[in-house]
């Protein structure tokens, strides 16, 4: 029960966030932001971060996202694959874009699609030219996405953001930080039953994206 009340207390805050943005871009299930125009998207390690709709302001923006889900690594066993994050810079105006990445069902295909990562993003079905790169992590557990994003930005790469970030952009409200829900939800899960745990846990594995 004090699980469900977190749960429905982190929707409500996400519906009262506000709605001022002008591009609207749809996320597929599976697809997980990491940093919008150098403002913290709120990654959550725990998985539970996917938002189906992220509101922009108009003109030049740059997302960073990555692919995260359960996946078939051999037989019945099952793995979760975090592709490597994308950097994608694209301007629009006024409108509803889509983001189409691969369905990945696999490990082997989440394998091959860290060599060679593609995706789209449609403007009521036509494709809007966006410039993409991949953002090196290295080798480390906890990478600082928004860090790092900031260090490419100051690069040439071919999807750094050049203008100043958008620190007072209505789009820094709209994805607010999950570390305080990932604190609660952990503090949650320690005052609970050891079989309210195993639920919790089947639930989780089988809802992951």
């Amino acid at each position: 029960m004090k699980l469900k009340k977190l749960f429905l207390s982190s929707a409500l805050l996400a519906l009262t966030a506000p709605t001022m943005a002008q591009v609207k871009l749809e996320l597929p299930k599976g697809v997980h932001l990491l940093v919008v125009n150098e403002q913290d998207a709120g990654y959550s390690a725990l998985g539970f971060n996917h938002r189906p709709v992220l509101e922009l302001p108009d003109g030049q923006n740059q997302v960073v996202f990555r692919i995260g889900k359960i996946v078939m690594e051999s037989g019945s066993l099952k793995t979760k694959y975090d592709s490597v994050p994308i950097v994608a810079l694209f301007d629009a105006k006024e409108t509803t874009l889509s983001l189409e990445v691969p369905n990945i069902e696999t490990l082997a295909q989440g394998q091959a699609y860290d060599k060679d990562p593609r995706f789209q993003l449609l403007n009521h079905g036509q494709p809007v030219n966006v410039k993409s790169d991949q953002l090196a992590v290295g080798f480390t557990l906890s990478p600082d996405y928004l860090q790092l994003t900031r260090d490419y930005n100051r690069s040439d790469r071919v999807a750094s953001l050049k203008t100043n970030p958008r620190s007072a952009t209505p789009v820094q409200q709209s994805v607010p930080t999950d570390s305080k829900a990932d604190e609660m939800l952990k503090y949650w899960f320690e005052q609970v039953s050891p079989e309210s745990r195993k639920a919790f846990l089947s639930w989780a594995v089988q809802n992951m994206d």
